[in-house]
């Protein structure tokens, strides 16, 4: 049965995360032997459609099926998720790609244990309003252009689909939580805004004109979304860890399989109109892990000078054939 808890309260400000030597790094699954260590899990948790597979796999059973009891703990954001696990106040919890490995450079003691969705195309929009002089990318050079956080996703890609195009192109990035974005723009508080989906096909509703799509060119399929744990956890739960895995992938290859029923069953996850979900570009949802994909990512993050060039985002992920 499906258990969710209030969220917790904010850290404090000025928290940090946790990098000290609380883990031993590695993610090798040296003590597997199929059985599991853990059954009882608390994983961290937003209702988005890129993270659905979570909500999916508790509903249709797939947890149970590995031998998990779930309790599905809403959180405030990646960044809050990576901090708990790191502390070991959650077991997992949901990030993205971008946010995981720059922590994961700067020590966090942090793994990636499933890829669980990618960027859809036509998913992530740059948009103005209908009479505004930006028309291309060129024209947002200097001009104020919100997103919900810098360092991810919406500033991370934009500055690659520009590099892709050979564009010199430096935005000034405003923080913008999404739901106020597309009023933003209106009111001329800011001067164009980005937006991920329901955002974005709400920006569409409201008559915006779209000026990028930055799920094209090279963030086509961009791996974004992951969930990830404590490097501890890992290390002293690996068959548990691998069940989870398992579960979550395969809750996106069914509902990769089930489109039709997936649309009608979003808007009492995601909270999103029934209109929107049955027309909203949706994530590409993984049913396995493709290290190529993260590898892409982590090639991104050191062209921007967001990561050294000697990350690897392989030392930092898990991979099913450890258990």
């Amino acid at each position: 049965m499906k258990k969710i808890r209030l969220a917790a309260a904010a850290l404090a400000a000025g928290s940090a995360l946790i990098l000290s030597s609380c883990s031993s790094g590695s993610t090798e699954a040296s003590t597997a032997d199929g059985q599991l260590e853990k059954t009882d899990l608390t994983i961290g948790v937003l209702p988005l459609a890129d993270y659905a597979a979570v909500y999916w796999a508790d509903e249709k059973g797939l947890f149970e099926k590995e031998g998990l009891n779930v309790t599905l703990e809403p959180i405030q954001g990646g960044p809050i998720g990576i901090q708990k696990v790191a502390a070991g106040e959650l077991d997992f919890a949901i990030a993205n790609t971008i946010s995981s490995s720059i922590t994961q450079a700067q020590g966090a003691p942090v793994t990636n244990v499933a890829h669980t969705a990618s960027l859809g195309e036509g998913s992530g929009i740059v948009f103005v309003n209908p009479d505004s002089p930006i028309r291309t990318i060129d024209d947002l050079d200097g001009k104020t252009l919100g997103t919900n956080t810098t360092r991810n996703i919406g500033d991370v890609t934009f500055n690659n689909l520009a590099s892709s195009e050979g564009k010199d192109v430096a935005p000034n990035f405003i923080e913008v939580p999404f739901p106020e974005m597309v009023a933003g723009v209106q009111a001329g508080s800011i001067e164009a805004g980005y937006a991920p989906e329901p955002f974005s096909s709400a920006a569409r509703a409201a008559g915006m004109r779209e000026v990028a799509d930055v799920t094209t060119g090279p963030n086509l399929n961009l791996a974004a979304s992951v969930f990830v744990a404590g490097n501890r956890f890992v290390d002293e739960n690996p068959d548990t860890t691998a069940a989870f895995a398992r579960a979550i992938y395969a809750a996106g290859d069914d509902i990769s399989q089930n489109e039709a029923e997936f649309r009608s069953w979003l808007p009492g996850v995601a909270k999103v109109p029934e209109t929107v979900a049955q027309s909203m570009v949706l994530p590409v949802f993984a049913s396995n892990l493709d290290m190529s994909k993260l590898e892409s990512v982590a090639t991104m993050l050191k062209e921007q000078g967001l990561v050294p060039e000697d990350f690897d985002i392989a030392e930092h992920t898990f991979t099913l054939d450890r258990d």
